[in-house]
């Protein structure tokens, strides 16, 4: 029963369907009335000028009505009793549109036409007041091939201008002001020319008043949508900021951190300083840190004497000890790093054969020529000061 009941209702609300009413101001009746004298034909769409209107059948046929002064011959048609436009019988159309004086069409195939005023241009013919029935509109993109017309699915038409939307969602403009959007103030614009302003926005509708446009863009996908943050991340300072001066307020987006700017050179320093820094290495039985100097004759000190030495060879190592602390560094630039055991071995070989010279002139008794085994293991340290410590071990 309820299938039945329902299908009975889809049959009558079909024949209700595409029903045309009309109402008016003034001394007319302003209760909707059903538009007579039809013969069954199905109203898919309407859109109204000033002074008339236009109406689209089921059939794909368009009908206009009221003051049509663009007409070989001029009348006032009444709602009524349409008449057939008859430039377009054989295309079958989809969509109409009416601007305050003019009229647009599309077919299925993706072509407008045009007619009615056209002394600003919004027909797209050039130096012609009235046209009388729809025209084709040549639509080419040159960035594209010029041959090849482009397809359009929608017409928006004001008082002037007229609007129309691609099948590849671009938005077409003519006629004349700054409601087209175009970058040109020559006028009127009887070729159509893109709107490069939504170049590569995907356009939904467009819609068009008296003197103004509007254009349904689809939104950006949130990931290609990139926040932009209101405060520095180091300063936390706002990176737009307003200054009210007199009767105007500037606005300025030429934030500079200084935290960033010092955190930058901090940083750059501390790559210096550990690039310079010493290192330590072990090798066996000796730990030798970096810029210990063991380079010919010259030890390892600086304006500070070296102390700190305990030995049991009596008065030569005692005389080494004086000519360490009196034996200067002439440069930092000449430090060898890492002296190995040889090195070392070499160099209190030399210490001791200058330690028993100078006995042999003082008349003391030399020492042996070699130097105890007990001197060739030692640790040498580089001391916070520069100075040399050589413990035995």
């Amino acid at each position: 029963m309820d299938s039945k009941k329902r299908s009975s209702t889809e049959a009558e609300g079909s024949k209700e369907r595409g029903l045309v009413h009309v109402w008016q101001a003034g001394s007319y009746s302003v209760t909707p009335e059903r538009l007579p004298g039809w013969g069954g034909k199905t109203v898919l769409q309407a859109a109204l000028g000033v002074k008339h209107g236009v109406l689209l059948t089921e059939d794909g046929e368009v009908y206009s009505f009221g003051t049509l002064p663009w007409r070989s011959e001029p009348a006032e048609i009444c709602p009524s009793c349409p008449i057939l436009e008859n430039a377009l019988i054989g295309q079958f159309v989809v969509t109409v549109a009416s601007g305050s004086f003019h009229n647009g069409a599309v077919t299925e195939s993706g072509v407008a036409y045009m007619w009615g005023e056209n002394s600003a241009g919004q027909c797209a013919v050039a130096n012609q007041q009235y046209v009388p029935e729809p025209n084709p509109v040549s639509i080419s993109d040159s960035e594209t091939s010029s041959l090849l017309a482009v397809r359009i699915l929608q017409l928006a038409c004001g008082e002037e201008h007229t609007l129309a939307l691609s099948i590849s969602r671009e938005i077409w403009a003519w006629g004349t002001g700054c409601q087209l959007g175009l970058i040109t103030t020559t006028f009127p614009v009887t070729k159509p020319q893109k709107v490069e302003h939504l170049a590569g926005r995907v356009v939904l509708q467009v819609a068009c008043g008296a003197f103004h446009s509007l254009a349904l863009v689809q939104c950006l996908p949130s990931q290609d949508l990139k926040p932009v943050p209101e405060r520095c991340n180091q300063c936390s300072q706002l990176l737009i900021t307003m200054t009210d001066k007199e009767d105007h307020v500037i606005i300025s987006d030429s934030h500079c951190c200084p935290l960033g700017v010092t955190l930058s050179e901090s940083q750059a320093e501390n790559q210096a300083s550990t690039a310079i820094s010493p290192s330590t290495e072990t090798l066996d039985n000796q730990e030798v840190f970096e810029n210990t100097l063991v380079e010919n004759e010259l030890p390892v000190a600086t304006d500070t004497n070296v102390g700190n030495v305990q030995t049991t060879g009596g008065d030569a190592i005692s005389s080494q000890q004086e000519i360490m602390g009196t034996t200067e560094i002439p440069s930092a630039q000449n430090i060898p790093s890492y002296p190995d055991t040889q090195a070392v071995n070499e160099y209190m070989q030399k210490l001791s054969d200058h330690s028993v010279r100078d006995n042999s002139e003082n008349g003391k008794k030399p020492m042996p020529s070699q130097v105890p085994a007990k001197f060739y293991n030692i640790k040498v340290f580089l001391v916070t000061s520069f100075s040399l410590a050589i413990l035995k071990c």
